[in-house]
């Protein structure tokens, strides 16, 4: 009986706990993006909760209450910090109009969820981009780093993966 080759999960294990809010495809376009840009940042912080998330009421036991809390918190996938200013990075295989929105409301919240910080910059990183949304971006003043990535570490046998 052998063993079966490891799938995405097992080949991605240390850096999906790294970056518990990504997806594979996510995983590489960031650790490709780090190669290039960590050295700029002083720190990063992953999977930021933001704003009050859902209550489920006062019947529940105080540990479920605060776990459902914190489950529906919006999460940031990536804070990088240069000194005391926070950069929101959101990280994207394809980067679509969601990706706008979900960074809009990150920045909206971010004032109520740690209000002695300056106001966020906004970053987009991704792999791909569609048409429109670089002129959306910069619209609202939300920066993009295009980061060229090989998913073939993604490959499982007898599949191929386009980047």
């Amino acid at each position: 009986m052998s063993t079966p080759p490891p799938g995405v999960a097992q080949q991605l294990q240390s850096a999906r706990l790294s970056y518990p809010g990504m997806l594979p495809r996510e995983i590489l376009v960031f650790q490709r993006w780090l190669t290039m840009h960590e050295a700029e940042y002083t720190s990063f912080q992953f999977n930021v909760r933001l704003g009050n998330g859902v209550d489920p009421g006062p019947e529940w036991d105080a540990n479920i209450r605060q776990a459902a809390i914190m489950n529906s918190q919006k999460r940031v996938d990536v804070v990088a910090w240069l000194g005391q200013q926070p950069i929101i990075i959101e990280v994207k295989d394809r980067a679509t109009a969601s990706a706008i929105g979900q960074i809009a409301s990150y920045a909206a919240l971010w004032a109520g969820t740690f209000p002695n910080t300056p106001a966020p910059a906004l970053r987009l990183v991704c792999n791909r981009l569609d048409p429109d949304i670089l002129a959306v971006c910069q619209f609202h003043g939300i920066n993009v780093d295009v980061v060229p990535t090989d998913f073939s570490a993604l490959r499982g046998k007898g599949s191929a993966v386009q980047g």
